[in-house]
């Protein structure tokens, strides 16, 4: 992808090394496809199956280039909110609470259910994709929640929030393809409202992460509940159009790059477990605490009373900026690159409480923006962490780094193997794919000594239960 525009500090390049190989294989899978329906346009029964794939594939190309322009303005919008910051550090005391204020309102005001991530919406919409219910769905995603998600999230990080772009592309691409669904003629074959909001999920992360793989292991192991070959076929093609369309607009890149990963010394072992256990235990806790934080403004009944909760929020953010530096800002992907790529590899013992002290006031108020960024974000800096008292440098302490990062989004999402499979695509490096998934492993263990659910499995629940009320009391 494009180097985003720099107003002051510039933002870390995305490495466009790598990644021709496997845009060449999801290529020639596509072409395979078009050339085989080519060959049998006259066969009726393959006319119909063509026809239920257009919506896939229309949605799939829209949710390539929405992904792609939400990635730039995101951008952008950080790199601007550092140049302010670096122009007079107190005007965080102004920002923050200003675009915070901003931010909840655009939700509350015009789409509630656009609060948030927007994954448990997701899920929850699939969950009440049954033919009695099905039209309940249309609350969670629609037109309006792409428009407000983008627009309330872009806000909230010009402000330095804490928070990432990843979760709400996920709500988007599924809007958009839940819009198509919406407006399929009448005469159009039946095509599966649930195979497409599933189907708009996996693209979504597959187009803002770059990595298809880990959008169909996340649509397998989070987003289904029934077996993957009632919709394996549309859920394959959409990723696959939606990255290319991705990437057509941006190039071949890694999200991440190609760090140096050559572990040495059986003590490496030691180190990889201890970050998975720390990691994954700190990802179900801050999940804990933030369900409860959102219960507690729920409570709060008056908009004046949400607004002194938001203005405290906005208050430790801004004082956390300004005390500790642009560390305490934004999804943190400057944290991940600077310590994998650089010799740079300290990040201090208190940066990872600081950063997840940050995702807490961020996230908790409403206001929308997501939370896979800075869970990854956070566990690198644990790795870091580790990795300095532990007396490793180079390719020792990048493991600990990448361990950090699985561990503590497996630790928020008790989904270990689609954490471990995004960082695998993210870094390219399939030759630590077997030390990923044990650092998933242990770290679902130690997460789920805190909490068996997962944080989007808990907000699921709330969301299925507001929506079945909403239309209760709208009868």
């Amino acid at each position: 992808m494009p180097t985003p525009l720099s107003f002051g500090e510039p933002v870390p390049i995305i490495r466009e090394v790598g990644g021709e190989v496997k845009q060449k294989i999801m290529i020639k899978l596509f072409q395979n496809k078009i050339d085989i329906l080519l060959k049998n346009l006259n066969d009726p029964k393959l006319k119909s199956q063509v026809l239920q794939s257009l919506p896939f594939w229309f949605a799939s190309l829209l949710t390539g280039l929405v992904a792609y322009l939400y990635y730039v303005l995101f951008s952008y919008t950080e790199d601007l909110s550092i140049f302010i910051i670096q122009q007079n550090k107190y005007f965080i005391f102004i920002l923050t609470p200003t675009t915070f204020l901003l931010s909840w309102f655009l939700v509350k005001k015009y789409a509630p259910n656009a609060k948030g991530s927007g994954i448990p919406q997701v899920m929850a919409a699939i969950e009440l994709s049954t033919p009695q219910k099905k039209h309940l769905a249309d609350y969670l995603l629609n037109f309006k929640i792409i428009i407000v998600k983008i627009l309330s999230s872009l806000i909230k990080v010009l402000g330095g929030g804490i928070l990432g772009r990843e979760g709400p592309t996920i709500q988007i691409s599924s809007s958009i393809f839940m819009t198509v669904y919406k407006y399929l003629p009448a005469s159009f074959p039946k095509v599966s409202q649930r195979n497409m909001i599933m189907a708009g999920a996996a693209s979504g992360l597959a187009a803002a992460f770059n990595t298809p793989l880990g959008g169909i292991i996340f649509a397998i192991e989070e987003l289904s509940k029934y077996h993957i070959k009632y919709y394996k076929s549309s859920l394959f093609t959409a990723v696959i159009i939606a990255g290319l369309a991705a990437q057509g607009l941006a190039g071949s890149y890694l999200y991440l790059g190609y760090p140096k990963l050559q572990t040495e010394g059986i003590s490496v072992v030691f180190g990889v477990i201890l970050v998975a256990a720390i990691a994954g235990f700190l990802g179900s806790y801050s999940s804990v605490l933030l369900l409860k934080l959102m219960k507690f403004v729920s409570l709060l009944k008056s908009n004046a009373k949400q607004v002194y909760f938001i203005l405290f929020c906005s208050m430790i953010v801004a004082s956390s900026i300004y005390f500790f530096g642009t560390d305490a800002m934004g999804s943190g992907k400057e944290i991940m690159e600077r310590t994998l790529f650089t010799a740079d590899k300290k990040v201090e013992w208190y940066i990872p409480f600081v950063r997840i002290t940050g995702l807490l006031s961020t996230f908790s108020f409403g206001g929308a923006g997501g939370i896979f960024a800075p869970s990854l974000s956070s566990g690198a800096s644990v790795g870091s962490v580790v990795a300095g008292l532990l007396g490793f440098t180079g390719s020792n302490a990048n493991m600990l780094i990448i361990i950090g990062m699985t561990a503590f989004l497996t630790g928020v999402t008790k989904s270990p193997f689609t954490s471990a499979i995004i960082i695998l695509e993210m870094t390219d490096r399939h030759s630590v794919i077997f030390f990923l998934m044990i650092a998933g492993i242990i770290a679902n263990i130690t997460a789920n000594l805190v909490d068996k659910k997962s944080f989007y499995d808990h907000l699921k629940e709330v969301y299925i239960h507001d929506t079945e009320n909403k239309e209760k009391e709208s009868q």
